[in-house]
């Protein structure tokens, strides 16, 4: 035998041995159970009736479409003291006093004695309604012209919301429709459609509607966005699931649920959805026995016919 030839045999059995060395590496220890791959610790739930309300959200913005300006109605000076935004008014209150320029020159304010003076050059410029200053223009000392605007007033009795409705849901919103007005910190308050205004965006095509609380109302500012919901059908019986059940694309076009097949193995189901809302989704498709499975959280993620671990909490 060559000397090439032995050097080939011993790096043949070299290379033998180094596989079975690291085949006996990677068998489980006698005694031992070969490694388990870890499964997603899940809780599983039934589809059940539920009362269920096709809701339509819109979005409006808080509004006081009943202002008042006060204005000058001569040229002169503002005296103390100015009012302050938030200040409430009634109607027929003095709100800014106004000296003309030619009784600050005169000083006619100080003239007495004389009861033929009767002009002081003392200008009362009063409000003509209850409400509450929304904007004071003007301070004590500054100078006005005739018809410059000293402070805009509002009308708390009108406060509402407007609503832009867009054209394709029109059939469902009509005057004296009761709705519910969710404020942005979580407080539900209840309204009614009001009235609807003869404008419309030409550039999203929408008609405005006003809405109006039909309870307290809390102290609002103006242009506060808010939802507001209306009902679209009346309440009805349909098959829900928890909204954490349902799975969806990035695109949300198609819809699935997590179904167990057996005690530790989920499958993916499409389905076919509903009415929403908060907290239940609606199961138009497939039907779903009381007997199935579905996977109530822990279930983000999965891959069809993934391994699980069903836990209770």
């Amino acid at each position: 035998m060559t000397f090439l030839l032995r050097l080939s045999l011993l790096a043949s059995l070299a290379g033998l041995a180094a596989c079975g060395a690291k085949t006996a590496a990677d068998a489980p220890a006698e005694g031992e159970e070969p490694a388990v791959k870890p499964r997603a610790l899940v809780t599983v739930g039934a589809v059940r009736p539920d009362t269920l309300t096709d809701v339509l959200r819109l979005s409006a913005v808080s509004a006081y479409p009943a202002k008042d300006a006060l204005r000058a109605t001569t040229t002169g000076y503002v005296l103390a003291p100015a009012p302050v935004v938030g200040q409430a008014v009634r109607a027929g209150q003095t709100v800014f006093t106004i000296q003309t320029k030619e009784s600050r020159v005169l000083h006619l304010d100080q003239l007495t004695g004389d009861p033929r003076l009767k002009f002081s050059g003392i200008i009362q410029i009063k409000t003509g309604r209850n409400g509450v200053l929304a904007t004071v223009d003007k301070l004590a000392g500054d100078y006005v012209q005739d018809g410059e605007q000293l402070g805009l007033t509002y009308d708390q009795s009108r406060f509402g919301f407007v609503l832009d409705v867009p054209v394709t849901q029109l059939r469902f919103v009509r005057p004296g429709q009761a709705c519910r007005i969710l404020l942005p910190d979580g407080r539900v308050l209840p309204g009614r459609v009001a009235e609807v205004l003869a404008t419309a965006d030409a550039g999203i095509q929408t008609q405005r509607y006003t809405v109006r609380p039909t309870g307290a109302v809390p102290s609002l500012p103006e242009n506060l966005a808010v939802q507001v919901e209306l009902d679209r059908s009346a309440p009805r019986r349909a098959p829900t699931l928890p909204r954490g059940a349902l799975l969806t694309d990035e695109t949300q076009t198609q819809f699935w649920v997590m179904r167990l097949l057996n005690d530790s193995t989920a499958v993916k189901v499409p389905v076919t959805v509903g009415s929403q809302d908060k907290e239940q989704v609606e199961i138009k498709a497939p039907t779903f026995s009381a007997t199935d499975r579905i996977l109530l959280s822990g279930n983000f993620g999965l891959d069809d016919t993934a391994a699980v671990k069903v836990t209770h909490r």
